[in-house]
């Protein structure tokens, strides 16, 4: 397996935390993919503006410290297990404040994109882009109106 070459290793032991409690479970979505998952937003991670670049390690290391701050207890997100670090992502996700709420709102959308994308996942869900993509062109050139545009059939 590759390792990350965008985060540090700190940052990727904490999203890794992160994806773990916040990616969707059951209904078929049980697919060991985690590291799969961080690899893809470590790959995505030069691609996104700057400030997301250099914010998303600092949030991450704000995941981690604050948790003793809003959980009252002497522990950081990395020792949690998944129920309770999804608890305590989840209470920053319904936080009103608007940077708390922002973090964990931006990296659920990283690990869903990730997550949704990988071809187990894709499989599972019976998604087949290619074959969708042959049906969207054929249905596609089957509605246009030939005689108005001249094109051959």
């Amino acid at each position: 397996m590759a390792a990350v070459q965008h985060l540090s290793p700190r940052s990727a032991a904490i999203l890794r935390v992160v994806i773990d409690a916040l990616r969707p479970r059951g209904h078929g979505f049980d697919q060991p993919i985690d590291e799969d998952v961080l690899l893809e937003i470590d790959r995505t991670l030069p691609c996104l503006p700057t400030l997301t670049r250099v914010g998303l390690p600092l949030g991450l290391h704000a995941l981690e410290w604050t948790a003793p701050v809003f959980t009252g207890r002497a522990t950081r997100l990395t020792r949690m297990n998944r129920a309770d670090a999804r608890a305590y992502l989840l209470g920053w996700l319904d936080s009103r404040i608007t940077l708390r709420h922002m973090l964990v709102f931006g990296l659920r959308a990283l690990v869903f994109i990730a997550f949704y994308q990988h071809p187990s996942v894709l499989s599972a869900m019976g998604v087949a882009w290619d074959r969708r993509m042959t049906e969207t062109v054929a249905l596609r050139a089957d509605t246009l109106d030939h005689a108005k545009y001249g094109y051959p059939r």
